[in-house]
């Protein structure tokens, strides 16, 4: 590749990457030039509908999901801008339709998002597991599930299981079941079972670090980039996120142990999995069809550790048990084992024992990780070392439905460094390191000159050093954005590596660094909805823990703010339109009251003290030993402090001191002005 190449349009192959595909498809037994693997093969099998033309779209229009975008993965021969063993599953991924699990009894909607929706068959109805990520899809599962089957699914829905607190796992759920119709199963509505814990979880990923996970998540799942060859190809799990209505209703039933429970008169065996692939997680059997649920413990590929848009640092050694115990418990009777992503694993009279040999080597690879991780720490090794050093055994690594196409060795290894040792590695240089910026100005001056760097770095891309190259040429980018040359040389050693990446992930943060150092960010996307469905759902506690992190603590560093909050819940259903009254102390006796005029039970009584840049609260508490403000008002009139919006609805605000409320809000930042913050350049 000439230098007169650098600039902002995308690139083929290099000489370099195609070598280095073709012998990774060597090593792996690929045909390039016919790919296919058992997966891909096991994929294809038990397809009641297959559906090669569908676009979904919103109620605006937009597109939410169009098969026919994937049709590129149809081709037999492997593109050279694709890994060859992340093409196999690409094209796994992209056999979508209504695929049968166990015959008239389980069945499975894929190809559609990048999760999948499960239909369980009771004894009146359905139950349905997971509901993809939004309700456009939901609602588009559904349709072609009745169609197949010729039976109204969607008026049948007895019971809803969500696995975990991940949106591509609830976030469809008013496309499957209406909310009014949700409730306690003994009140004739549709319960929904989730494990415990799930909803505080949920609000930690949305909202609480809600905006650095949007942003950071359009690096992992591509979601600005162009599907196809030079583009997104698959995330692992599956092709990419459908981009529709995103849903929340809240769950009726929380799981804290493990148990059995009669749903719809079908008995149903609940695993609690906590700290896995979620922190709120649990897998399921469904005895009468022999039937293993594995949620996403267990996929078509190794998962993450640590996912790059940020989250939890997993348990590996946990991850492992509770597959091990799934082993034990369910693989001898299970004939199958099927989860929310990719597809299922059946035992077969050439692989009787498929569903044990899956849940083994998941065990396994997680546990490997795990303990070599901490085998070469305890040698002195840091985690950069160790990520670099863990081989996997030949025996394991072989299976396909554990290459890393979502997860990678790499960054698991790191993961595990980091839960028991955490990010520093014991140098004390690093302590206190350099600011990225302060770092890349540093190198700048101590190699000489821009020019240098770049003259050198121009040298190992025709090397096909292209990791060395990014690094560097990063370093650049983020002394002086305004170097085009190391932008583009930047972009072009990420996209060389993106071609080379197994990890769908991989791939996805190399192509959306290299459009963005090309042609710099787009406008941002409304990264925190105030007004969603899972904000809507937010209890006082949460709001205020939330709002503790959206107030700027240097601003408020000297501040010291008390109140009582009393959060009412009026007889009528909302205190908007209720005339307002006098702001005169009412009377209460127990857990009665009166707001804006009218009756009111009091649902939240907590002390709030914004004490030196810290906002402390005290649930099931009022100050009473010295004379301070009190604010009485709902739960959804309060939320209007996260949004700064206070003022605008002041008359629905009861308080002898209005202006406690007015100096909290000027200390709330409005996140919106950081959204789509800059990743790849400073």
């Amino acid at each position: 590749m000439s230098i007169a190449q650098w600039n902002r349009e995308k690139k083929e192959a290099s000489l370099y990457t195609k070598a280095v595909n073709r012998l990774f498809g060597e090593e792996l037994g690929i045909d390039l030039e016919d790919a296919t693997n058992e997966e891909y093969e096991l994929a294809k099998t038990h397809c009641l509908k297959k559906v090669d033309e569908l676009v979904i779209k919103d109620a605006n229009g937009n597109v939410v999901w169009n098969t026919k975008a994937f049709d590129f993965l149809k081709e037999k021969k492997v593109p050279d801008t694709v890994n060859p063993s992340l093409w196999l599953n690409g094209k796994s991924n992209a056999l979508a339709g209504v695929f049968s699990v166990v015959e008239d009894k389980i069945i499975q909607v894929r190809g559609f998002d990048i999760a999948n929706l499960t239909l369980v068959r009771g004894k009146t109805g359905w139950i349905a597991v997971d509901v993809t990520t939004t309700v456009e899809v939901a609602k588009a599962s559904i349709e072609l599930v009745e169609e197949v089957l010729g039976e109204d699914i969607h008026n049948n829905i007895k019971a809803i299981i969500i696995s975990h607190s991940h949106v591509d796992h609830y976030g469809g759920i008013k496309g499957v079941v209406d909310e009014e119709k949700v409730g306690k199963a003994e009140d004739g509505k549709v319960p929904i079972y989730v494990p415990a814990g799930f909803d505080i979880e949920t609000v930690k990923e949305n909202v609480y670090a809600g905006g650095a996970m949007l942003r950071r998540s359009e690096y992992q799942f591509a979601s600005r980039q162009e599907i196809g060859e030079k583009g997104i190809v698959s995330v692992g799990l599956g092709l990419k996120v459908s981009r529709g209505t995103v849903s929340y209703i809240t769950p009726t039933d929380f799981v804290a142990e493990n148990q059995t429970i009669v749903i719809d008169g079908l008995e149903v065996e609940f695993q609690l999995t906590p700290g896995t692939e979620a922190p709120s997680e649990m897998n399921n059997y469904f005895k009468e069809y022999k039937a293993f649920w594995a949620a996403e413990n267990c996929c078509g590929t190794l998962h993450n550790l640590y996912p790059i848009r940020g989250a939890h640092v997993r348990d590996a050694s946990a991850w492992s048990k509770y597959t091990r115990d799934a082993l034990i418990q369910y693989g001898e009777e299970s004939d199958v084992v099927f989860q929310s992503h990719n597809w299922p694993h059946w035992n077969t009279k050439e692989q009787p024992t498929l569903v044990k040999d899956y849940l083994r080597n998941n065990a396994a690879i997680y546990q490997f990780i795990h303990d070599q991780t901490l085998l070469y720490a305890n040698q002195g090794y840091t985690a950069r070392e160790i990520a670099k050093k863990i081989k996997v055994p030949k025996d394991i690594a072989k299976n396909w439905f554990i290459r890393p196409y979502y997860g990678s060795i790499e960054i698991n290894a790191r993961a595990v460094y980091q839960k028991y040792l955490g990010f520093y590695n014991a140098n004390p240089v690093t302590l206190n390191p350099l600011t990225e910026v302060e770092e890349a100005k540093q190198f700048v001056s101590y190699v000489g000159s821009e020019e240098a760097i770049l003259k050198k770095a121009k040298e190992e891309f025709e090397q096909g050093k292209y990791q060395s190259v990014a690094e560097v040429t990063n370093k650049v980018v983020f002394a002086n954005p305004d170097n085009i040359e190391a932008r583009y040389l930047c972009a072009d050693a990420l996209e060389q590596l993106a071609y080379q990446s197994e990890s769908g992930i991989w791939r996805n943060a190399y192509i959306t660094g290299a459009q963005e150092l090309r042609d710099g960010r787009e406008k941002p996307t409304n990264l925190e909805n105030k007004e969603s469905d899972i904000a809507k759902n937010m209890t006082i506690p949460m709001i205020l823990e939330y709002l503790g992190i959206v107030i700027d603590g240097d601003l408020a560093g000297e501040e010291d703010l008390k109140f009582n909050l009393q959060i009412v819940q009026p007889s009528s259903k909302d205190a908007k339109g209720i005339e307002e009254k006098s702001n005169a102390v009412l009377a209460e006796t127990d857990n009665k009251t009166t707001y804006l005029g009218n009756e009111a039970t009091i649902v939240n009584q907590i002390f709030v003290h914004l004490y030196k840049g810290t906002l402390l609260f005290y649930e099931d508490y009022q100050e009473t030993s010295e004379p301070i403000p009190y604010v009485k008002t709902t739960r959804e009139i309060f939320f209007a402090l996260v949004g700064k919006k206070i003022q605008a609805v002041k008359q629905y605000i009861e308080t002898d001191d209005f202006s406690a409320l007015e100096r909290l809000q000027d200390y709330v930042v409005d996140l919106g002005e950081s959204r789509g913050f800059n990743i790849v350049e400073a």
